[in-house]
Formats: structure tokens, C-alpha cells, sequence
């Protein structure tokens, strides 16, 4: 089998995401991580958001929000379409006590996840946490 310059790269990426170690930036206690939504077919760009998704996600974990917005920007830049990449992003924001950016983003997964009902409960309970943050 030829493996074309394309197909070594997917083949790359496609290594390197299934070894990431899964991370989530919420605590247990407050909910499970649910399953990521299905994504469009895997090219090299959403691949390396994925990557970086999980990166962002790692830093939240450490209390490093400065870095890991960042990083999830970045995600967005390679693949828009992810809810994924705007909930952790608002999650960041949370984490920096700056509602205003933590709703616009916590909007736009709510816009881009609202098919799934996992992620349906996440950004309601992230909105109510920022509503709170407004008080």
C-alpha cells in the first residue's frame, strides 16, 4: 500500500490524539466529561484542534486559564465548527473571573452543541455558574 504524503500525516495526527491523556477541566463531583460530539470527517485541521482541545483542557486543569485560552483559540482557528473548543474556552474565562467573555463564548457552544443532550446540561450549568459570576 502507497501511503501518500497526506495519508502519513492523517496517520500522525490521527497517533498522537488517541494517545493524549483525556482530561477534563470541570471536577467530577460536578460532572462527568461527556462524550466529545461527533466530529466531521477527520482531516489534518480538525485532527490538530483536537490536540489542542485537549491541551487547553489540561491547562484549565492545572489553573493555568491565561494559557490554556490561548491554546483553545487556536483550536477554533483550525476547526470553527467545535462547541467543544467555545465551552472550554468560556470555562477559561470563568476561571479568570470575566463574565462578559465567558457568556459569549459559553453562547456560542450552547449554538454549536445544542443537538447533544450531555453538552445540553454542561453549558447550562457553566451559564448558571457565570450568572453568578455577573451578581
Amino acid at each position: 500500500m502507497i501511503m501518500t504524503p497526506k495519508i502519513k500525516w492523517l496517520n500522525i495526527l490521527l497517533a498522537i490524539a488517541l494517545y493524549l491523556p483525556a482530561v477534563g477541566c470541570m471536577k467530577p463531583a460536578l460532572l462527568p466529561e461527556p462524550p466529545p460530539p461527533p466530529e466531521s470527517p477527520a482531516t489534518p485541521r480538525a485532527l490538530a484542534s483536537l490536540q489542542l482541545t485537549e491541551q487547553g483542557k489540561s491547562l484549565l486543569n492545572k489553573g493555568n486559564p491565561d494559557a490554556a485560552i490561548r491554546v483553545l483559540e487556536r483550536a477554533v482557528n483550525l476547526n470553527p465548527g467545535s462547541g467543544e473548543n467555545y465551552y472550554y474556552l468560556s470555562e477559561g474565562w470563568l476561571q479568570k473571573s470575566e463574565a462578559k467573555q465567558a457568556k459569549e463564548f459559553n453562547h456560542l457552544a450552547e449554538i454549536y452543541l445544542n443537538d447533544y443532550p450531555d453538552w445540553t446540561v454542561r453549558i447550562a450549568r457553566q451559564k448558571d455558574r457565570i450568572q453568578e459570576l455577573e451578581k
